[in-house]
Protein backbone atom coordinates (compact mmCIF):
# COMPACT_ATOMS: atom_id res chain seq x y z
CA UNK A 1 0.00 0.00 0.00
CA UNK A 2 1.14 3.59 -0.96
CA UNK A 3 2.93 5.54 2.26
CA UNK A 4 0.30 7.87 2.66
CA UNK A 5 -3.18 7.95 4.87
CA UNK A 6 -6.10 9.89 6.18
CA UNK A 7 -8.59 10.26 8.82
CA UNK A 8 -11.61 11.33 8.03
CA UNK A 9 -12.37 15.06 8.60
CA UNK A 10 -13.86 15.59 12.05
CA UNK A 11 -16.59 18.53 12.82
CA UNK A 12 -16.18 20.71 16.27
CA UNK A 13 -18.79 23.12 17.17
CA UNK A 14 -17.35 26.72 17.41
CA UNK A 15 -18.69 28.29 20.85
CA UNK A 16 -17.31 31.83 19.97
CA UNK A 17 -19.81 31.94 16.59
CA UNK A 18 -22.33 29.06 17.81
CA UNK A 19 -21.43 28.02 13.61
CA UNK A 20 -20.24 24.60 12.98
CA UNK A 21 -16.53 24.57 12.29
CA UNK A 22 -14.63 21.45 10.00
CA UNK A 23 -11.28 20.33 10.88
CA UNK A 24 -9.71 18.18 9.05
CA UNK A 25 -6.57 15.73 10.28
CA UNK A 26 -4.02 14.44 7.85
CA UNK A 27 -2.08 11.20 8.42
CA UNK A 28 0.61 10.66 6.35
CA UNK A 29 3.37 7.23 6.63
CA UNK A 30 6.68 8.57 5.94
CA UNK A 31 9.32 5.94 3.81
CA UNK A 32 11.77 8.73 5.19
CA UNK A 33 12.33 11.01 7.89
CA UNK A 34 13.85 13.66 5.15
CA UNK A 35 10.27 13.96 4.00
CA UNK A 36 9.53 16.38 7.09
CA UNK A 37 11.45 19.32 8.01
CA UNK A 38 13.24 19.10 11.55
CA UNK A 39 11.64 22.31 12.51
CA UNK A 40 7.87 20.33 12.52
CA UNK A 41 8.93 16.96 13.18
CA UNK A 42 10.40 18.15 16.24
CA UNK A 43 7.66 20.85 17.52
CA UNK A 44 5.45 18.00 18.51
CA UNK A 45 8.60 16.61 20.37
CA UNK A 46 8.66 19.57 22.03
CA UNK A 47 5.54 20.19 23.06
CA UNK A 48 4.48 16.78 24.53
CA UNK A 49 5.30 15.93 27.87
CA UNK A 50 6.00 12.31 26.67
CA UNK A 51 8.72 13.75 24.00
CA UNK A 52 12.19 12.11 24.29
CA UNK A 53 15.24 12.58 22.48
CA UNK A 54 14.66 9.21 20.91
CA UNK A 55 12.04 10.73 19.38
CA UNK A 56 13.78 13.63 17.19
CA UNK A 57 14.20 13.89 13.59
CA UNK A 58 18.24 14.33 14.58
CA UNK A 59 17.68 10.61 16.09
CA UNK A 60 15.80 9.03 13.48
CA UNK A 61 17.54 10.11 10.93
CA UNK A 62 20.75 8.70 12.30
CA UNK A 63 19.12 5.29 12.90
CA UNK A 64 18.02 5.54 9.05
CA UNK A 65 20.89 6.57 7.38
CA UNK A 66 23.38 4.77 9.62
CA UNK A 67 22.02 1.23 10.43
CA UNK A 68 19.77 0.98 7.26
CA UNK A 69 16.17 0.62 8.92
CA UNK A 70 13.48 1.59 6.85
CA UNK A 71 11.64 3.90 8.57
CA UNK A 72 7.18 3.80 8.51
CA UNK A 73 7.36 6.83 10.57
CA UNK A 74 3.43 8.26 11.37
CA UNK A 75 3.04 12.55 10.94
CA UNK A 76 -0.47 13.74 11.29
CA UNK A 77 -1.03 17.42 10.90
CA UNK A 78 -4.65 19.18 11.76
CA UNK A 79 -5.75 22.11 9.14
CA UNK A 80 -1.40 21.88 8.44
CA UNK A 81 -0.07 22.07 12.00
CA UNK A 82 1.75 19.04 13.09
CA UNK A 83 -0.18 17.59 16.01
CA UNK A 84 0.91 13.89 16.65
CA UNK A 85 3.96 12.05 15.32
CA UNK A 86 4.79 7.93 15.75
CA UNK A 87 7.95 7.05 14.78
CA UNK A 88 8.50 3.18 13.46
CA UNK A 89 11.24 1.10 11.70
CA UNK A 90 11.11 -2.03 9.55
CA UNK A 91 13.83 -4.34 11.75
CA UNK A 92 14.86 -8.12 11.81
CA UNK A 93 12.62 -9.89 14.00
CA UNK A 94 14.29 -10.43 17.53
CA UNK A 95 15.90 -13.75 18.86
CA UNK A 96 15.71 -15.54 15.34
CA UNK A 97 18.68 -15.41 13.54
CA UNK A 98 19.03 -14.89 9.72
CA UNK A 99 15.17 -14.87 9.24
CA UNK A 100 13.16 -13.30 6.11
CA UNK A 101 10.77 -12.43 8.82
CA UNK A 102 10.77 -9.14 10.38
CA UNK A 103 9.17 -6.58 13.03
CA UNK A 104 7.82 -3.01 12.99
CA UNK A 105 9.38 -1.32 15.97
CA UNK A 106 9.12 1.73 17.72
CA UNK A 107 11.81 2.35 17.99
CA UNK A 108 15.34 0.49 18.76
CA UNK A 109 17.85 1.73 19.32
CA UNK A 110 16.43 3.65 21.65
CA UNK A 111 12.49 4.61 22.76
CA UNK A 112 9.24 5.89 21.16
CA UNK A 113 5.83 5.52 20.96
CA UNK A 114 2.68 7.48 19.88
CA UNK A 115 2.90 11.90 20.73
CA UNK A 116 -0.31 13.54 20.19
CA UNK A 117 -0.69 17.42 21.27
CA UNK A 118 -4.42 17.80 20.85
CA UNK A 119 -7.40 15.58 19.89
CA UNK A 120 -5.55 12.70 21.41
CA UNK A 121 -8.82 10.74 21.14
CA UNK A 122 -8.88 10.95 17.26
CA UNK A 123 -5.29 10.78 16.79
CA UNK A 124 -3.92 8.61 18.71
CA UNK A 125 -6.50 5.28 17.85
CA UNK A 126 -6.25 6.36 14.04
CA UNK A 127 -2.24 6.32 13.96
CA UNK A 128 -2.70 2.65 15.89
CA UNK A 129 -4.85 1.52 13.04
CA UNK A 130 -2.97 2.81 10.12
CA UNK A 131 0.18 0.97 11.87
CA UNK A 132 -1.98 -2.29 11.77
CA UNK A 133 -2.09 -2.32 8.26
CA UNK A 134 1.62 -2.43 7.66
CA UNK A 135 1.89 -5.74 9.72
CA UNK A 136 1.48 -7.91 6.93
CA UNK A 137 3.33 -10.66 5.02
CA UNK A 138 6.82 -10.73 6.22
CA UNK A 139 6.43 -8.20 9.09
CA UNK A 140 4.76 -10.28 11.78
CA UNK A 141 4.62 -8.30 15.24
CA UNK A 142 4.36 -4.60 15.78
CA UNK A 143 6.37 -3.44 18.92
CA UNK A 144 6.08 -0.48 20.97
CA UNK A 145 9.08 0.45 23.18
CA UNK A 146 8.16 3.53 25.26
CA UNK A 147 11.01 5.58 28.04
CA UNK A 148 8.35 7.57 30.10
CA UNK A 149 6.28 5.67 32.40
CA UNK A 150 3.25 7.77 31.64
CA UNK A 151 2.73 5.49 28.88
CA UNK A 152 0.91 3.30 31.00
CA UNK A 153 -2.17 6.46 30.94
CA UNK A 154 -2.54 4.23 27.42
CA UNK A 155 -2.34 0.64 28.30
CA UNK A 156 -6.33 0.13 27.95
CA UNK A 157 -6.29 1.97 24.44
CA UNK A 158 -3.24 -0.35 23.22
CA UNK A 159 -4.84 -3.40 24.71
CA UNK A 160 -8.06 -2.88 23.11
CA UNK A 161 -6.26 -2.25 19.74
CA UNK A 162 -4.56 -6.27 20.53
CA UNK A 163 -1.33 -4.94 22.17
CA UNK A 164 0.22 -7.16 24.88
CA UNK A 165 2.70 -5.86 27.57
CA UNK A 166 6.20 -7.57 27.52
CA UNK A 167 8.42 -6.77 30.41
CA UNK A 168 11.96 -8.42 29.40
CA UNK A 169 13.84 -5.49 29.89
CA UNK A 170 14.18 -2.66 32.84
CA UNK A 171 16.54 -0.10 33.64
CA UNK A 172 17.94 1.88 37.31
CA UNK A 173 17.21 5.78 37.37
CA UNK A 174 19.62 7.78 39.77
CA UNK A 175 17.59 10.52 41.03
CA UNK A 176 20.00 13.78 40.69
CA UNK A 177 18.10 15.95 42.52
CA UNK A 178 19.98 14.48 45.98
CA UNK A 179 23.21 16.16 46.72
CA UNK A 180 26.03 13.89 45.35
CA UNK A 181 26.85 12.80 49.10
CA UNK A 182 23.21 10.95 49.80
CA UNK A 183 23.40 9.37 46.03
CA UNK A 184 27.07 7.88 46.97
CA UNK A 185 25.78 6.62 50.34
CA UNK A 186 23.00 4.69 48.69
CA UNK A 187 25.45 2.79 46.20
CA UNK A 188 26.34 -0.66 47.81
CA UNK A 189 29.64 -1.19 49.50
CA UNK A 190 31.42 -2.30 46.57
CA UNK A 191 30.45 0.36 44.27
CA UNK A 192 31.40 3.46 47.13
CA UNK A 193 35.06 0.67 47.14
CA UNK A 194 35.54 0.89 43.64
CA UNK A 195 35.11 4.26 43.24
CA UNK A 196 37.27 5.45 46.28
CA UNK A 197 40.13 2.84 44.68
CA UNK A 198 39.59 4.03 41.65
CA UNK A 199 40.69 7.42 42.69
CA UNK A 200 43.44 6.27 44.60
CA UNK A 201 44.76 4.53 41.76
CA UNK A 202 46.21 6.29 38.29
CA UNK A 203 43.40 6.29 36.42
CA UNK A 204 42.26 9.89 34.86
CA UNK A 205 38.59 10.37 33.72
CA UNK A 206 38.18 13.55 31.03
CA UNK A 207 34.83 14.60 28.90
CA UNK A 208 35.75 15.03 25.57
CA UNK A 209 34.64 17.29 22.78
CA UNK A 210 32.66 15.34 20.35
CA UNK A 211 34.57 14.75 17.62
CA UNK A 212 35.19 12.44 14.03
CA UNK A 213 38.40 11.80 15.54
CA UNK A 214 37.46 11.35 19.19
CA UNK A 215 34.37 9.36 18.51
CA UNK A 216 36.13 6.72 15.97
CA UNK A 217 38.60 6.38 18.63
CA UNK A 218 35.79 5.66 21.27
CA UNK A 219 34.57 2.81 18.43
CA UNK A 220 37.63 0.95 17.63
CA UNK A 221 38.07 0.09 21.57
CA UNK A 222 33.62 -0.66 21.46
CA UNK A 223 34.33 -2.83 18.36
CA UNK A 224 36.80 -4.59 20.70
CA UNK A 225 34.95 -4.97 23.42
CA UNK A 226 31.41 -6.21 21.61
CA UNK A 227 34.28 -8.66 19.62
CA UNK A 228 35.66 -10.19 23.28
CA UNK A 229 31.76 -10.77 24.78
CA UNK A 230 30.70 -12.31 20.93
CA UNK A 231 27.89 -9.42 20.82
CA UNK A 232 27.58 -7.49 17.24
CA UNK A 233 28.57 -4.02 17.13
CA UNK A 234 26.81 -1.19 15.07
CA UNK A 235 27.80 -0.23 12.54
CA UNK A 236 31.03 2.53 12.00
CA UNK A 237 28.50 4.57 9.53
CA UNK A 238 25.86 4.78 12.83
CA UNK A 239 28.47 6.61 14.84
CA UNK A 240 29.13 8.66 11.86
CA UNK A 241 24.93 9.51 11.78
CA UNK A 242 25.89 10.33 15.42
CA UNK A 243 27.51 13.37 14.70
CA UNK A 244 24.87 14.93 13.04
CA UNK A 245 23.29 15.36 17.15
CA UNK A 246 26.63 15.73 18.77
CA UNK A 247 25.15 18.52 21.03
CA UNK A 248 22.98 16.10 22.71
CA UNK A 249 25.74 13.26 23.23
CA UNK A 250 28.15 13.54 26.35
CA UNK A 251 31.47 11.41 25.99
CA UNK A 252 33.39 10.53 28.99
CA UNK A 253 36.28 8.24 28.43
CA UNK A 254 39.53 7.48 30.45
CA UNK A 255 43.49 7.01 30.34
CA UNK A 256 45.47 4.67 32.64
CA UNK A 257 49.05 5.98 32.75
CA UNK A 258 48.58 7.91 29.50
CA UNK A 259 46.66 4.84 28.11
CA UNK A 260 43.20 5.19 26.32
CA UNK A 261 41.19 3.44 28.58
CA UNK A 262 37.86 3.07 27.24
CA UNK A 263 34.57 5.16 28.25
CA UNK A 264 31.09 5.85 27.87
CA UNK A 265 29.14 7.50 25.43
CA UNK A 266 25.59 9.04 27.07
CA UNK A 267 22.52 10.71 25.01
CA UNK A 268 21.55 13.70 26.69
CA UNK A 269 17.80 13.59 26.89
CA UNK A 270 16.57 16.79 27.49
CA UNK A 271 13.56 16.50 27.18
CA UNK A 272 13.07 14.60 29.90
CA UNK A 273 15.89 15.92 31.94
CA UNK A 274 18.27 12.73 31.65
CA UNK A 275 21.26 11.17 31.07
CA UNK A 276 21.00 8.34 29.50
CA UNK A 277 23.44 5.61 29.78
CA UNK A 278 23.80 4.36 26.20
CA UNK A 279 27.37 2.80 25.11
CA UNK A 280 30.06 1.20 27.49
CA UNK A 281 33.06 0.45 26.03
CA UNK A 282 35.75 -0.66 28.95
CA UNK A 283 38.71 -3.00 27.94
CA UNK A 284 39.12 -5.96 30.36
CA UNK A 285 42.16 -5.45 31.48
CA UNK A 286 41.33 -2.14 33.06
CA UNK A 287 38.69 -3.68 34.82
CA UNK A 288 41.28 -3.99 38.01
CA UNK A 289 41.53 -0.33 38.11
CA UNK A 290 38.25 0.79 38.69
CA UNK A 291 37.92 2.32 35.34
CA UNK A 292 34.27 1.46 35.11
CA UNK A 293 33.28 2.85 38.45
CA UNK A 294 35.07 6.11 37.58
CA UNK A 295 33.34 6.73 34.47
CA UNK A 296 30.14 6.43 35.98
CA UNK A 297 30.84 8.35 39.14
CA UNK A 298 31.86 11.37 36.69
CA UNK A 299 28.41 10.94 34.71
CA UNK A 300 26.64 11.33 38.21
CA UNK A 301 28.76 14.29 39.07
CA UNK A 302 28.06 15.98 35.66
CA UNK A 303 24.18 15.46 35.11
CA UNK A 304 24.14 16.75 39.40
CA UNK A 305 26.04 20.00 37.92
CA UNK A 306 24.29 20.72 34.69
CA UNK A 307 20.86 20.48 35.99
CA UNK A 308 19.51 16.84 35.30
CA UNK A 309 17.06 15.25 37.28
CA UNK A 310 18.05 11.40 36.35
CA UNK A 311 20.72 9.55 35.12
CA UNK A 312 19.30 6.77 33.27
CA UNK A 313 21.84 3.92 33.69
CA UNK A 314 20.70 1.83 30.48
CA UNK A 315 18.65 -1.00 29.73
CA UNK A 316 19.42 -4.75 31.39
CA UNK A 317 17.51 -8.08 31.97
CA UNK A 318 15.05 -7.68 34.69
CA UNK A 319 17.23 -10.63 35.99
CA UNK A 320 18.66 -10.45 39.41
CA UNK A 321 20.97 -13.32 38.66
CA UNK A 322 22.53 -11.55 35.47
CA UNK A 323 25.81 -9.62 35.88
CA UNK A 324 25.21 -6.44 34.23
CA UNK A 325 21.93 -6.06 36.51
CA UNK A 326 23.55 -6.93 39.81
CA UNK A 327 25.86 -4.11 38.89
CA UNK A 328 24.01 -1.25 37.41
CA UNK A 329 21.39 -2.44 40.92
CA UNK A 330 24.61 -1.25 43.05
CA UNK A 331 24.45 1.96 42.22
CA UNK A 332 21.37 2.48 43.99
CA UNK A 333 19.11 3.54 40.97
CA UNK A 334 15.18 3.10 41.23
CA UNK A 335 14.12 -0.08 39.23
CA UNK A 336 11.71 0.51 36.76
CA UNK A 337 10.68 -1.66 33.92
CA UNK A 338 11.23 -0.79 30.50
CA UNK A 339 7.63 -0.44 28.85
CA UNK A 340 7.12 -2.88 25.73
CA UNK A 341 3.55 -3.55 24.26
CA UNK A 342 3.64 -6.01 21.05
CA UNK A 343 0.81 -7.02 18.89
CA UNK A 344 1.11 -9.97 16.31
CA UNK A 345 0.50 -9.31 12.25
CA UNK A 346 -0.51 -12.26 11.46
CA UNK A 347 -0.71 -16.18 12.09
CA UNK A 348 2.91 -16.84 12.02
CA UNK A 349 3.37 -14.67 15.16
CA UNK A 350 1.26 -17.50 17.44
CA UNK A 351 4.19 -19.97 16.27
CA UNK A 352 7.07 -17.47 16.80
CA UNK A 353 6.20 -16.25 19.79
CA UNK A 354 6.21 -18.97 21.50
CA UNK A 355 9.38 -20.38 19.82
CA UNK A 356 10.56 -16.96 20.99
CA UNK A 357 10.28 -17.65 24.03
CA UNK A 358 11.73 -20.74 24.31
CA UNK A 359 15.17 -19.20 22.92
CA UNK A 360 14.81 -16.64 25.05
CA UNK A 361 14.55 -18.44 28.21
CA UNK A 362 17.17 -21.18 27.02
CA UNK A 363 19.81 -17.94 26.51
CA UNK A 364 19.03 -16.36 29.85
CA UNK A 365 19.95 -19.51 31.52
CA UNK A 366 23.16 -20.20 29.80
CA UNK A 367 24.24 -15.83 30.27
Amino acid sequence: MPLSSRIASGLRLGRATGTDEQFRHDLRVLGSISEVSPDRWNAVVDQSSRGSVFHRHEWLEAVENGLGHAPRHLFVEKDGNPIGLFPNFLEPLEGVDRSPLRRLVSVEPGFGGPLATTDTDTVLPAMLETVADYCTGRTVVHEIRALDTSYLRYNTLFQSHDYEPNRRRCRFLLHLSRPYEDILSGMSRSRRKGIERGREGDAEVIEEAVTSDTLGRFYRTYVRVMDELGVSAFPREFFESLLGMADRLLLVTARVDGEYAGGLLEILDDEQSSVHGYISAIPREFFDHHVSELLYDYVVRWGIDNGYETYDLGTTKPDYENGLFRYKEGFGGQLVPTLVWERGGNSLWDVLHRGRSLYLKHSNSES
